[in-house]
């Protein structure tokens, strides 16, 4: 059985079926998927030495000790590299000198699929079409 060279995704959501649904979309683009419902939440999953490529999390999560600003700070010291994209309906732009956190112009809410999946192969550059190839990729059905 081959390996999968499908990107993860880290999706950092506090409203259950926003996160179920963007969820959904990535995984039938051909992205793997881990759901985290706040920043601690998110930050225990890459404690715990989950592969993941990219972060897609929410800005604005009342109640959350950790937003999703602060999820990207981390993420910058203690985990270089790691790729995040930010989303808000609430906020329509973050400080300059926050920019370097994350990729891209914050994400507004609400986004068309396309708009997302664009943003996330354009961030994840060859990664991304490796998981496009593999989502295209004929299934073989024994029998």
């Amino acid at each position: 059985m081959p390996v999968s060279t499908k990107p993860t995704v880290l999706v950092v959501e506090d409203v259950p079926v926003v996160r179920m649904l963007l969820a959904n979309h990535l995984r039938r683009s051909g992205f793997h998927v881990v759901e985290a419902a706040n920043g601690e939440e998110a930050i225990r999953i890459v404690e715990a030495g989950r592969s993941v490529q990219l972060v897609l999390s929410d800005v604005h999560m009342p109640g959350a000790r950790i937003d999703g600003l602060d999820l990207a700070r981390w993420l910058h010291k203690n985990r270089p590299g790691l790729k995040v994209i930010l989303a808000s309906r609430v906020i329509k732009a973050l400080e300059a000198a926050d920019a370097h956190f994350h990729e891209g112009p914050l994400l507004q809410k609400p986004f068309k699929p396309e708009e997302l999946t664009r943003r996330l192969r354009s961030a994840l550059g060859d990664q991304a079409a490796d998981a496009a190839t593999d989502n295209l990729a004929p299934t073989r059905r024994s029998g």
